[in-house]
């Protein structure tokens, strides 16, 4: 009894079955229908998209030049700029602290030109223009006078969304972003300490490397029929912004009380006369001394010691100079002693001293 009511149950009950079934599998087919799928719609994209800025230090004033290529052939009026933390177009835009464009000026354009500019916020910007076919040529914007964010946590954005009209309403055409960021700028420091190379011997290398001979010279024995010489050298180098000067410094010749004669301006040699002078320069009256070298082609002999078989000889002159910083140059210093027949007997002697000063 109790089975046969069961089965008559069952068959009360299957219609129903079927038609709740049949409008589940209705609803299942209408979700599939009728939800949008994302992926069919399409973002156009600015394409080549750039951005530089003038400094990365945090709260100075720059430039931002901002690049990218339009994607979409048709009338374009208005390019809008939105300074955001955030480079996603859909997500609220938060500027970031410290930003402000409310100064900006539009220095440069190229590629699609014709903006003039407009200031919204100290975050926004929009270029307009009466509406052009816009034209897939990289295209470059140059902003000055905008003052960069002290924010420095992480990057920002600036968001770019065109459209067909002049005050950035209605359909967006191209979109996109460019990022950048601002950081503390990293310090190098050095310094270069003051400079002055110089050495003196009767021989010396071009670079003060080694010198040799010591710095006494004996002359010979004085005679109205010859003219006795010597030679000595000293080379000099240095970083100082004005160069250097060398001055020559001491007293003539001299045997107890009696002074040799000195030149003071410059003179031939001439035997038989009472003579001590010197010069920088190659000589072949008598055949003594070479012209400067060395590696820096700015120093120079002072005019009074840098005239050939000319000798002169003056307490405190300047015998070479350099105007700027010098690589290491040579001088030879030449010195011929004359004597007349009524020389005074005795042993002649003098002691030169150069100084050479940097001009720091």
């Amino acid at each position: 009894m109790l089975m046969h009511k069961y089965h008559r149950l069952q068959l009360a009950l299957l219609p129903h079955r079927v038609f709740w079934g049949e409008i589940a599998l209705s609803l299942f087919f209408s979700l599939i229908i009728f939800i949008p799928s994302t992926s069919a719609v399409d973002v156009v994209r600015f394409q080549n998209r750039s951005l530089t800025v003038g400094s990365s230090l945090p709260g100075v004033t720059t430039t931002y030049t901002v690049g990218m290529q339009f994607t979409t052939p048709t009338n374009t009026g208005s390019l809008d700029m939105n300074f955001c933390i955030d480079p996603i177009p859909y997500m609220p835009c938060v500027p970031p602290a410290g930003l402000d464009v409310s100064n900006a000026v539009l220095s440069s354009q190229t590629g699609e030109t014709g903006w003039s500019l407009e200031i919204l916020s100290a975050n926004h910007l929009r270029l307009t223009r009466a509406p052009t076919v816009a034209s897939n040529v990289p295209s470059t914007y140059v902003f000055s006078n905008i003052v960069n964010p002290t924010f420095m946590a992480h990057s920002y954005a600036i968001r770019m969304t065109s459209f067909a009209s002049t005050d950035g309403s209605g359909t967006q055409i191209d979109v996109g972003a460019v990022t950048t960021q601002i950081t503390e700028a990293i310090m190098l420091e050095t310094q270069v300490p003051p400079v002055l190379l110089f050495c003196l011997g009767q021989a010396v290398s071009d670079n003060c490397a080694s010198t040799s001979g010591g710095n006494y010279s004996d002359m010979g024995f004085l005679s109205d029929e010859d003219t006795l010489s010597a030679q000595s050298q000293m080379a000099v180098g240095t970083n100082a912004t004005a160069g250097f000067v060398i001055t020559v410094n001491g007293s003539p010749p001299a045997a107890g009380n009696h002074v040799f004669g000195v030149q003071t301006t410059p003179t031939l040699s001439q035997k038989g006369t009472t003579q001590f002078g010197m010069n920088l320069v190659a000589n072949t009256a008598p055949a003594v001394g070479i012209d400067p070298d060395g590696a820096s082609g700015n120093a120079v002999v002072a005019l009074d010691y840098s005239q050939p078989n000319h000798y002169m000889f003056h307490d405190g002159d300047i015998v070479a100079t350099a105007p700027n910083v010098s690589l290491v140059s040579r001088f030879t210093v030449s010195y011929i002693m004359n004597s007349d027949p009524n020389l005074h007997a005795g042993v002649y002697t003098t002691t030169i001293t150069y100084i050479c000063s940097g001009r720091f």
